[in-house]
Parts: structure tokens; sequence; C-alpha cells
């Protein structure tokens, strides 16, 4: 189980552990990529949820998969400037990038300088993002994003790496997703299921007739049932190999979630949950219940 904020990572038999322009989380989410994949990568079959953050890579030589050391905590570090950098693993004529947040073709004055920064774990070495190599270890395997807007980054980053070494791409939507793509040469496919809160959620209304919440004071707001995955994504688990799930920035997101005027009201097997809970509750609900539930779809 991820630790709440927001990530979790499936993989089948192997379970792996938000405006106009916004450069730093494009470029951000590009460089995240980088180390989120080549974690999959190397280690699909053995990293475990309580073993997840405790990795280390070796090189022993160029033609040779990074091989695991010493135990080290790759997300503990911080991001260093590298002026040598002098290309990213895509630029801004990527199609797929969302032009609102495509930085460089908008001439967002520091556009070109944010690709100087990357990740540098404490005591870690994380090689660069090889997609040549990912996609041979993917080869025929399917890969889901799932989540809002920063997987989206994630998804669309991974797609435009890629395609700069594989331009063969079928573009469709498998498994009800909100867009995907397969590299022809390797069949591997990716996709995105768009899902704010992973659970379902929807408008709520007070009956006439009463009810607990109706007791308490509610008129309206948003109905979410924790144990029930949004639609966008209940197909996923029965098509991917590896799901990347993300969620959490809208569950604190006043103009869509009111906590006075349309507050987020939190049901469990269909009946309200009372007292009523705050939403960070609600979140550790839902992403013990969507564990679960992803869990036993990809074992059975």
């Amino acid at each position: 189980m991820a630790i709440r904020g927001n990530y979790l990572h499936h993989a089948k038999k192997s379970t792996f552990h938000s405006s106009s322009c916004s450069a730093s989380l494009f470029f951000i989410s590009l460089l995240c990529l980088a180390s989120l994949f080549l974690v999959f990568s190397l280690f699909k079959s053995s990293v475990s949820p309580d073993n997840h953050r405790t990795l280390q890579f070796k090189h022993s030589d160029s033609s040779e998969t990074p091989t695991l050391v010493e135990p080290c905590d790759y997300s503990d570090g911080m991001w260093i400037y590298d002026p040598n950098v002098r290309s990213a693993p895509y630029d801004h004529t990527c199609k797929e990038v969302f032009k609102g947040w495509n930085c460089i073709a908008s001439n967002k004055s520091n556009g070109l300088d944010i690709i100087k920064w990357r990740w540098k774990p404490k005591g870690c070495d994380l090689p660069r993002f090889d997609p040549i190599r990912f996609l041979e270890r993917f080869r025929n395997k399917n890969i889901g994003f799932v989540g809002d807007s920063l997987n989206r980054n994630m998804f669309v980053s991974l797609f435009c790496t890629l395609k700069r070494v594989s331009s063969e791409v079928k573009k469709w939507r498998p498994a009800g997703a909100d867009r995907g793509f397969t590299f022809l040469q390797y069949n591997l496919t990716i996709a995105y299921h768009r899902t704010n809160l992973l659970a379902r959620y929807s408008r709520w209304s007070a009956d006439a007739n009463g009810g607990a919440l109706e007791t308490l004071g509610y008129k309206e707001g948003f109905r979410v049932d924790v144990d029930i995955p949004d639609g966008t994504w209940t197909e996923a688990p029965s098509f991917h190999d590896i799901l990347i799930f993300n969620t959490g920035h809208w569950w604190w997101a006043p103009s869509k979630f009111d906590p006075v005027k349309s507050p987020m009201l939190f049901f469990e097997n269909g009946l309200p949950l009372i007292p009523p809970i705050p939403p960070h509750v609600g979140l550790d609900l839902v992403l013990k219940h969507m564990d679960v539930r992803v869990q036993r779809m990809l074992e059975s």
C-alpha cells in the first residue's frame, strides 16, 4: 500500500508500490517518470510494497542490466542542477503534450532551463532512462496509468520519450481508456485512464423523506463510494500487465468539493458513513479498497 498522497503501482502476479502553462509540473513529471519506470523496467518481478523504496543500482557494464546491491532509499534525495544537460528525452513538437502545458512552445522564460535539473538520491546512482531498453523489457506488455492530470503527464512523458526511438505507433483506446498507443514494433501498449478520486462519485441531494445525513443537516454534496471504482478504469486490471495509480490533488480542491456548500460525503456498502469522515480519512479508505480490489482482479 502506498503512503497517503498518492501512488499505487500494480503488476500481474507482483505488486509495485495537479492552469495555465506549468513548467515545473510538466518537466518534473518527465524527470520523475524516468526514475519511476526505471524501477519497473529493472525489477518488475522482485519489488514488493514493503521494499519499493530501498533500491540501489550498479552498472558493471554498459551492455548489462543494472543490478540490485545494498539497500538505498531512492525517494530520499535532492534536485541537482546540471548545466551540462544539452537535450531532453523529447521536445515541444510531441503532439500528445497538452497545449496549455507545453512550456517551451509557449515560450516560458525558464522552460529550457528546467530540463537541467535531475533527481539525485542520497547514496544511490540513478541511471538515465533508456527508452530502447524499456521497449525491449516490456515487449508484448500493456501498461496503464490511472489517475488525474499528474498521471496524464507521466503517460505523455513516457509516450513522447518512447516515440523518439520507435515512431510506428497505433492510437486507440484500450479497455475504455481516455487515450492509448501501441508501439507496433514491440507490441507494447500504454494507456491513460482518467479518474479524479479513483472511486466512483456523483452529486448528492437530500431526500425529502429524510435519512442519516439529512438528520445531521446535510442538504447537498458529493457522494463518494469508497469501495466502488470509477467506471473509467474498471476494465483496466483485466487488460494491463502493469497499473500505475495516482490521486490526491482533487481531494483538497475547494473549488470542486467545497467543505461547506458541497462536501464530500462518504459511503461504504451503499450506506453513508456516520459520523461523516473528513477527506483524508476517506482517501485512506479508497486506497485500501482499490488496492484490495485490483490485487484480486490481477490474481484471478
